[in-house]
């Protein structure tokens, strides 16, 4: 291979080698500040228009999320603070009672954590009416099926 070739191949991948890592960092970085909000907003309103809520449904919804917004926040941070505990315990080479407190620590706070949204998700089905309720289950199949397919292959049978 000719020198001048071999010069340009080297310097395309030296290429390709710097600006990967970069765009992974720049990745990573951004789905860190990313609190999910947009996902869950872009989910909230598929999920209206495909229920096809009333606006007093969607009002007493919103109200709903608002109340339990802080709890929710505050479980959250709650649960980052332990796991990051969690995580400098057993870097520093904690003994198992420290790691054993922590965990039950957590595991409390993951607990409250799906009794609220379990409360809220029992909440929404009170506002919603027979029909809106056959719609919820029909959406919840395709949705758990679609799931399965991309994250589990399908059936393995």
């Amino acid at each position: 291979m000719s020198s001048w070739k071999y010069l340009v191949a080297c310097m395309g991948l030296s290429g390709v080698l710097v600006a990967l890592p970069g765009q992974a960092d720049a990745a990573i970085v951004n789905y860190q500040k990313h609190d999910h909000s947009e996902r869950f907003d872009k989910f909230w309103m598929t999920l209206e228009e495909k229920l096809a809520l009333r606006k007093e449904q969607k009002e007493e919804l919103r109200k709903h999320r608002e109340a339990v917004k802080e709890e929710r926040k505050k479980l959250k941070e709650e649960s980052k603070k332990l796991h990051k505990q969690i995580k400098d315990a057993l870097e520093s080479g904690a003994d198992r009672s420290t790691l054993d407190s922590l965990g039950a620590q957590w595991g409390k706070v993951q607990v409250a954590k799906m009794e609220m949204a379990h409360k809220y998700q029992k909440k929404f089905k009170e506002i919603l009416d027979e029909e809106q309720k056959a719609k919820l289950e029909k959406f919840k199949a395709e949705h758990r099926d679609e799931w399965e397919k991309k994250y589990r292959g399908g059936d393995d049978d």
